[in-house]
């Protein structure tokens, strides 16, 4: 059994505005329980077509799908990999050619709902397991199903949207999973047309029981990701003294880029270096050409990373140089740290809470993870929570990127009337 909610000592959301809790209304949990069917058909079939990166053309379709059905415009971006909604006051705008200004949306709200997958060959034991050798092994078919949810209950009150003067934007992402989705879609010009005022998102953690929520800020850590490809001479093993031996180089990179942590880090700073990945040969008696690491860097004080991230180059050149293999620094990511408004925080809480009353809630979100949707917060005005969807069996919890990860469909109604209360209470609030 998942641990009660009363052994987790749950505080109490704050309370919406009056107008906030009149637009929310008492009914989104119950709508979206109606069609609870559609909900989990939907998050099993894009289960079984997970995409990597920003190339989700299998999973960009069928969500365009879901919304043509519902008659919610949208446009595509990032190679057509991610989807971008409207309802509300800019819909109809967008229909005539695709442009929506903010004097023609009002309000505007950004939901995201983030959809790519992992390289992870799944062991869920799910009867709707993925079998391409990849995985939603961190719930982003979730994330877009609950999204999708959210999206038919707010179309159903578009109406009072548009006498409202105000939009809902409904983001469907790429490329959380590699960093490149939100910078990417932004690039492209996602916060445009119109520009959202505030946004929201959620993710689910596999490990939380049902009605749960985590929130807080900084909730994760920025990450800066570095490949490090080390020059060196190859030959036969025999006779190293005429070869020059990357690996050896990267053997000493690789302590000495610990050294950074155990000698230059304050104690009390939370910062974590890690090389996950040291390439080099491919043969016992053979000395390889090269020898490549990869790994990340991940810390809240900007910076502090900042200074890292120079200091990294320094200690890899300096060492390099030693050992005579020449040294190429590659950036394969760089996002920072998930910083959140406090005022969207808690007026977010409330939404929620106004919606699922029965839902606990703690401040207990800050993890060394990270989350691309750090480049929308440090745009607009931002909240994120972490939900609970692990399934009833405890011996079925396992963590996210796990190959047996499973989530519970039982969320996805949960998940759907909060993004929608979210969005009527923000706008309630900001007509």
């Amino acid at each position: 059994m998942a641990p009660a909610l009363s052994d987790l000592q749950p505080q109490s959301a704050p309370k919406a505005t009056a107008a906030a809790q009149t637009a929310i209304g008492d009914g989104l949990v119950a709508e979206a329980q109606a069609f609870a069917d559609e909900l989990a058909a939907w998050r099993h079939d894009l289960h079984q077509m997970p995409e990597l990166g920003n190339s989700l053309p299998q999973t960009s379709t069928y969500i365009q799908a879901r919304l043509t059905e519902m008659d919610i415009p949208f446009a595509t971006l990032v190679d057509g990999s991610c989807v971008v909604g409207l309802v509300g006051a800019g819909a109809a705008a967008a229909q005539g050619n695709g442009v929506c200004t903010n004097e023609q949306a009002g309000t505007v709200i950004m939901l995201r709902g983030d959809m790519d997958a992992l390289p992870v060959a799944e062991e869920s034991g799910e009867p709707f397991a993925s079998t391409n050798g990849c995985m939603h092994a961190c719930g982003h078919d979730m994330h877009a199903t609950a999204l999708l949810g959210a999206a038919r209950m707010l179309k159903a009150r578009e109406a009072e949207l548009v006498d409202a003067n105000a939009t809902v934007k409904l983001l469907f992402q790429p490329g959380e999973e590699t960093f490149e989705g939100a910078r990417a879609a932004i690039a492209d010009g996602l916060l445009q047309n119109p520009r959202p005022q505030a946004a929201f998102a959620m993710h689910v953690n596999s490990q939380s029981p049902l009605g749960l929520v985590l929130y807080g800020s900084p909730a994760l850590s920025g990450v800066y990701g570095f490949r490090i490809t080390l020059q060196g001479k190859g030959g036969h093993g025999s006779s190293p003294e005429i070869c020059i031996d990357p690996i050896t180089a990267g053997v000493h990179v690789h302590l000495a880029l610990q050294e950074l942590i155990a000698r230059e880090v304050p104690a009390a700073k939370e910062v974590a270096l890690t090389v996950g990945k040291f390439a080099g040969g491919q043969a016992a008696n053979v000395i390889p050409d090269t020898c490549v690491l990869e790994g990340t860097l991940r810390g809240f004080d900007v910076e502090l990373m900042e200074h890292l991230k120079t200091r990294i180059a320094e200690v890899v050149k300096g060492v390099a140089a030693t050992y005579r293999t020449p040294a190429a620094i590659e950036t394969l990511s760089d996002v920072p740290p998930l910083v959140l408004d406090d005022n969207m925080t808690q007026a977010s809480l409330g939404y929620v809470g106004a919606t699922l009353p029965k839902v606990a809630f703690l401040p207990l979100f800050h993890a060394m993870a990270s989350e691309d949707f750090a480049l929308i917060s440090s745009e607009i005005p931002s909240a994120y929570f972490t939900v609970g969807a692990a399934v009833t069996d405890t011996d079925e919890h396992f963590a996210q990127h796990h190959p047996k990860a499973r989530f519970s469909d039982a969320e996805l109604p949960l998940g759907a009337a909060a993004y929608a209360a979210v969005a009527l209470g923000y706008i309630a609030d900001h007509r």
